[in-house]
């Protein structure tokens, strides 16, 4: 239902209200690969960033890979992503067959590789951030609050399109913007996909991702210490 409720909540503020435009897709399917990449993003790393401090009790009394915590919650959005792609492919279906107004094109084979760049922008940051709140607790309210401005940094209830061409390079260094923006590229063959920006952000996770696993590798003992 979450999904749902957002999406509504969209389209009567952004696009009945503020009337920001949506490239001319029907706002419902506009919104729904924005709202469903970012949640799985968001949850994700709200998720992964308290590795430490949700689990110190285990961890002090068990031993056992801890990369396996933060590679468990990975994996159990994604199911709930999965459920949300559903409901996604059944409003798709309506308005592919019925309503007649939108079709797709073949770069929905990039799917897969689109949710394990989010899986891993996510990982990335989030084990960086574990290692940090652990000892510094008080930067979780700043980082909440960091984390809903980047939602407003991200194209999620509004294209690319809009954004000033002075500011356009930057905005599409955000690994999700070219995850969303391809996201709708392939369902409604709006634009073009941009390879470039995907090579981009493939480059800046992996290097995330990489310092990620090597600083939670590197600090996990210490951390518990500090715990």
């Amino acid at each position: 239902m979450q999904p749902v409720l957002t999406t509504i909540v969209y389209w009567l503020i952004f696009s009945k209200i503020a009337r920001i435009p949506t490239d001319g897709i029907p706002p419902a399917l506009f919104y729904l690969p924005g709202i469903i990449i970012w949640n799985y993003f968001s949850d994700c790393l709200n998720g992964t960033m308290y590795t430490f401090l949700h689990n110190s009790a285990t961890f002090s009394k068990v031993y056992f890979p801890r990369l396996i915590v933060p590679l468990s919650i990975i994996t159990s959005h994604a199911v709930r992503m999965s459920v949300q792609m559903v409901l996604f492919i059944g409003v798709y279906a309506f308005y592919l067959f019925v309503a007649g107004n939108v079709r797709p094109s073949f770069y929905i084979l990039l799917l897969p590789f689109l949710i394990l760049l989010t899986a891993g922008f996510s990982l990335g940051a989030g084990l960086i951030i574990s290692v940090i709140t652990a000892k510094y607790r008080d930067l979780d309210y700043a980082l909440q609050f960091v984390l809903r401005l980047f939602m407003f940094a991200t194209p999620v209830v509004y294209p690319t399109s809009i954004v000033p061409l002075k500011y356009r390079f930057v905005f599409w260094l955000n690994p999700l913007t070219p995850v969303i923006e391809t996201f709708r590229m392939a369902f409604f063959s709006s634009g073009v996909v941009h390879f470039g920006y995907l090579f981009i952000s493939l480059l800046s996770v992996a290097a995330l991702l990489v310092t990620g696993v090597t600083l939670f590798k590197k600090r996990e003992l210490n951390v518990m210490d500090i715990i």
